[in-house]
């Protein structure tokens, strides 16, 4: 079990810059980080990742990794969250998957969300023809 440390993610930036997101809490299942650098809590950027058995009525390990990306703006003099952005993950695991079939899951996952036409079409907001 890795334990909870901070994170160092890049944004998309023409020059990309590093962001810390510095660990918040965890509970054994459930981790959050946080960005503490924007100037209100609202403003805060998170990242969460929960790890949950099968149970009762699911039959997989579902792996979810949540992002919320805030922006915050001064309205009147005052600093305030304007807008959201976020994105959730989630994967879903059967126990008996080999390592080799839980990397490849990670890295279809990865390489699709890196690919050129993937990144084309949330940039645009486009959908594929």
């Amino acid at each position: 079990m890795p334990a909870i440390a901070s994170l160092s993610v890049n944004d998309g930036q023409a020059t990309p810059v590093a962001h810390t997101f510095a660990p918040q809490t965890t509970n054994g299942s459930l981790a959050k980080w946080a960005d503490r650098s924007p100037s209100i809590p609202a403003g805060f950027r998170t990242i969460s990742q929960e790890v949950a058995p099968p149970n009762g009525t699911r039959t997989v390990h579902r792996m979810t990794a949540g992002f919320n990306n805030p922006t915050v703006a001064t309205v009147d003099g005052v600093d305030k969250v304007v807008r959201n952005s976020s994105a959730q993950v989630i994967l879903n695991i059967h126990p008996d998957a080999t390592l080799q079939e839980r990397k490849d899951l990670l890295a279809y996952v990865s390489n699709f969300l890196a690919d050129t036409t993937v990144k084309s079409s949330v940039y645009d907001l486009e959908p594929f023809y």
